[in-house]
Parts: C-alpha cells; structure tokens; sequence
C-alpha cells in the first residue's frame, strides 16, 4: 500500500496544535544589544551548534542575517555546510577538531578551522598543495581545559611547521575557559596571562600583523566576568540564548545582565479528564490520585522531546501545574482543570528552562540541546 503526501497532509501537519518551540526574536535581539554593550567594539563569534543549542539553525539564520552578526561557530564542518546551503556569506569558524577525511568541506564550504592538533598541519598543507587551496585557520591553545587545543610544550613544534605551510593562514588565536563563572578566579587570571605571552610569540615568530590576526578567549561568562579577556572577539553561547547556567545565578546576575530567555515550548492537551480516588497515573503508579473527580491533563510531549525523565517524582510544577507520575516517551500528565487552549511548559508561565535543568541534576545548557526533532521550531515577535 503507498501513501502519498499531499497538499492536505502537509496543512493538516502544519495546523495540528502539536507542541510548538517558539523563539523570540525580540529576546534574541534584546541580548544581542546587551552583548554589543557589554562587549564595546569587538566582534560577536555567535556558537550555533547542536542545532543552534536546540532552537534550530534554519529557524535562526534569518536573524542573525539581519542582526549582521559577525562570525557564526560550528561543531563540525556538517554544520558549517547547513549554514552555506541556507545563504550565509559571513564567516564560519569550526570550533571543534575534524578528521582528515571531512577536509574537503572546509575549502568547498569556506569554513574556517580551528588547528588543535600538530598532525593538522601537514594534512592541510598536503591537500592544500594537492587542490590548489588555501585555508584560514584559527590556532586554538589548550590552556587548561585539557580536551582539543596545541599545548604549550607544542608551541615552538607548531611555528616550525606553520613556517613551512604555505597553503594555510592564520588568521585567529584563541583558547578556551574550563571555568569563568566568577571574576577573580586566580586560574583564570593565569590563564589569560598566558594566553597573552603565547599568543604574542605566535604573532612575533611567524612574522605576522597583530592587527590582522583575532585573538578570542571569552565565552559567555568570561564576557560578563573577565571584560579584559574580549581581545577582538567573544564567543556567548548560553547568554546570546537568554539563559545563565543555574537558578542562582540567574538571580544573582540576572538584575546586572538581563538577558531574557527567547525559548518557549507550549502545547495544547490531547486529553483532559476526571480520575477516581485510589487510580494510579503514569508508569509504575508512583503518583495515586487522591480523591474522586480529581482533574488531569495529558500532554502530547514526552523525553523524547527534551521533558527529561528526571523530572518525574520531584514535586516539579509546569507553571502552576504539577506533574503527575512518570515523564513517559510522548506524554507527560499535569493536574489541573484543562481546557482546549495552549499552555505554556517550558519557558514563558512554565517551568524555567533553568529550573528543568537544576531539578533533573543537569543544566540549562543541555535542556536547550535536548528539545526533540519532532518539535515545530518557530521564530516569532512576541516576549514571553
């Protein structure tokens, strides 16, 4: 039997009042000013991985377009292509390490590379010779976070090699902090420190412009914390989203840095009924329903979609709403007197993205990177 998809289908599929991830475009813009003030000048690198941290790449392009954002970040290559395929010109830096074999997309895509290994060097200059292509790269300095970068005991290896490597360019140095969640941090104090010197040898022996190579080591708390890490460019991921890593720290830093969430996921309940005293709700019945009449609703998203499962049995509140029983695959059960019109869960009246994150021992960084696939992703002009 075939099935075919038509124009019907599609606008049934499209009008369904399935959950919905909504992004406000005026909460994006609202903290891209922000990061514009505190930043005073130097450039904006915007990180877009993992699906733009969950709120979808394609839905996001338009703005940062608009916005004339600088410098977009990838994980990969892979991403760096999605973002040429849907019309960026700017560039495009790949913040994280590659394998021989993705080459190829960095000079079909124009995409900029991250260096973080010696072996990188040689890879790039021989098919660099062997394509007749050149490639800009940005020499990443493991300077403490001990996962992808050149170590400072590889330092005078790597400028002996780059001397030699005539098909690739410098064009930035940059590191990055395994912690700047707090100014003052001796660690980090040393580390920018080093930065500087290394970086300053890099500039001198391979006989480069300071002015033409962009120093950047500043993630989103070093942007907030460490102002005289900018350099020529910070890098705010989780700040650009609207989002601090915990509840206290948004209350402590929220009143000085008012960024504003832009993430919203609401839905409609698929079902909304009365359950006897004594019925079980949900997986293994951990929730018993305390007298008759008791009013429930069910609603059609589950930790398939990012609703983590370590939610369930936590006296957690969907805004006013508490959660009943197990979070399951594609349905989550609240208390409360529903009727047939949207309600906010994630975000908005609902639960805070950073709270989700906190009560499920995790964090808001990794709630965003979780929102399911089968979520709609809209970009809308409204705050939530």
């Amino acid at each position: 039997m075939h099935f075919q998809q038509t124009a019907g289908n599609m606008n049934s599929e499209s009008a369904a009042p399935y959950p919905s991830v909504k992004i406000s475009r005026p909460a994006l813009a609202h903290n891209l000013r922000l990061l514009r003030r505190i930043n005073q000048g130097s450039k904006i690198l915007i990180p877009v991985k993992a699906n733009a941290y969950g709120c979808g790449i394609h839905v996001l392009l338009p703005f940062f377009q608009d916005a004339q954002v600088d410098y977009l970040g990838v994980a990969n290559p892979f991403e760096g292509r999605i973002l040429r395929e849907g019309g960026w010109d700017k560039p495009i830096l790949n913040l994280g390490g590659f394998f021989p074999e993705a080459i190829d997309l960095f000079s079909d895509y124009q995409i900029e590379i991250s260096l973080t290994d010696l072996w990188q060097i040689d890879a790039l200059q021989s098919h660099g010779l062997k394509h007749d292509c050149r490639y800009q790269i940005h020499i990443k300095l493991d300077l403490g976070m001990g996962r992808i970068g050149i170590r400072d005991s590889q330092i005078d290896e790597m400028i002996n090699r780059l001397k030699n490597a005539s098909h690739l360019k410098v064009k930035g140095i940059f590191t990055h902090f395994p912690s700047a969640d707090r100014p003052g941090e001796k660690k980090t104090l040393e580390q920018i420190e080093s930065f500087e010197k290394i970086a300053s040898k890099i500039i001198q022996h391979l006989s480069l412009k300071r002015e033409n190579v962009i120093l950047h080591t500043a993630n989103s708390y070093a942007t907030i914390n460490y102002p005289e890490s900018h350099y020529d460019m910070i890098r705010p991921g989780i700040l650009f989203y609207g989002y601090f890593h915990s509840v206290a720290d948004k209350k402590e830093l929220g009143k000085k840095f008012p960024f504003r969430g832009s993430v919203k996921i609401s839905a409609r309940p698929i079902s909304h009924r009365n359950l006897p005293a004594g019925a079980g709700v949900s997986y293994g019945s951990i929730f018993t329903v305390p007298h008759d009449d008791f009013k429930v609703g069910v609603f059609p998203l589950g930790y398939a979609d990012g609703i983590p499962r370590a939610l369930s049995g936590n006296n957690i509140y969907f805004g006013e709403y508490p959660l009943l029983g197990r979070v399951t695959m594609d349905q989550i059960i609240l208390g409360g007197d529903f009727n047939d019109t949207e309600y906010d869960l994630l975000g908005g009246k609902g639960l805070q993205i950073e709270e989700a994150g906190e009560f499920s021992a995790s964090f808001s960084y990794e709630i965003l990177c979780k929102l399911g696939n089968r979520l709609r992703r809209r970009l809308v002009d409204e705050d939530f």
